[in-house]
């Protein structure tokens, strides 16, 4: 759930602030001359262009060599790099590397990174990982983040691992830290719903997920969406629930795309009407 959201994030928080030779040319005479933050921007500049076709393999190369110069936010970068498959094959390994020696230099990012690569992406790792988030949750930057991470993995994890009054507990310490991390609000709705960690509350549920979906968390636009037809706060609405299945399945979402399907078919013609009008409006929200 979070790590698409997070994608663009870290590579926003790792670039840095590019010196002053904002001209290619200077960078690259002063990357050549042994500048390592010349190097890291130069590189940077060849993979990441604002304008042009990429040079990933140059820019890589310039990239690596200010990371040989014990630049951290360098070796995050080539981390982000080989965990996306930025120009060359993904590779999880080496991104695994990268971030290693750049958490171990004190980047935050790379320390958000790399936990979040060992919760996905490795077997038996969730205490290692758990030990970076922890440390990171007093950072400014990431703290919120590091708080979010740890409550879905308690959460959505095996059942020998579920913890959901602590989860609960730091999903909503997250928001309140960050309250534009609304991808809480999913967990948030989960746990009011079945009452996990707190009291049950149909109507908290709704909200959550209500507030989750506005912000474009298809995830809550599922969970909206099947509450209002079943209507477990109250009579259902099948327009509402037809519109949230509308507007998750128009961002992506293969499950909406099937749910509305099924639920175009058994609406009434004047019902299926407002909701494909409720659809477009609430899609007109999102341009």
């Amino acid at each position: 759930m979070m790590r698409a959201t997070l994608c663009a994030l870290s590579l926003a928080l790792s670039a840095g602030t590019l010196s002053a030779q904002t001209d290619i040319a200077s960078l690259r005479s002063a990357a050549e001359a042994g500048d390592a933050e010349a190097a890291f921007d130069y590189g940077y500049e060849l993979t990441f262009p604002e304008t042009g076709t990429p040079d990933f393999d140059t820019g890589r190369y310039w990239l690596t060599r200010a990371a040989d110069a014990d630049l951290a936010h360098a070796n995050y970068m080539l981390g982000q790099i080989y965990l996306d498959g930025i120009g060359t094959e993904a590779d999880p390994d080496r991104a695994r590397a990268f971030f290693e020696l750049a958490w171990q230099a004190g980047d935050p990012a790379a320390g958000y990174a790399l936990a979040e690569l060992l919760l996905y992406d490795y077997d038996g790792e969730r205490d290692a990982a758990f030990i970076i988030l922890e440390a990171l949750a007093d950072d400014p930057g990431f703290g919120a983040l590091a708080r979010l991470a740890q409550a879905d993995a308690l959460f959505f994890g095996s059942e020998a691992d579920a913890d959901a009054v602590r989860a609960v507990d730091l999903a909503e310490t997250a928001i309140a830290l960050d309250p534009y991390l609304t991808d809480a609000h999913y967990l948030l709705g989960i746990a009011a719903m079945e009452g996990l960690g707190r009291d049950t509350d149909p109507g908290a549920a709704l909200e959550h997920w209500r507030l989750g979906s506005e912000a474009g968390d298809t995830l809550a636009m599922l969970a909206l969406a099947d509450a209002l037809l079943d209507g477990v706060a109250g009579d259902a609405d099948p327009v509402e629930a037809r519109a949230w299945y509308g507007v998750a399945a128009t961002f992506g979402d293969a499950e909406a795309a099937e749910s509305l399907e099924s639920l175009d078919a058994s609406l009434p013609p004047e019902t299926l009407a407002a909701a494909r009008t409720r659809t477009e409006t609430l899609l007109a929200q999102f341009e």
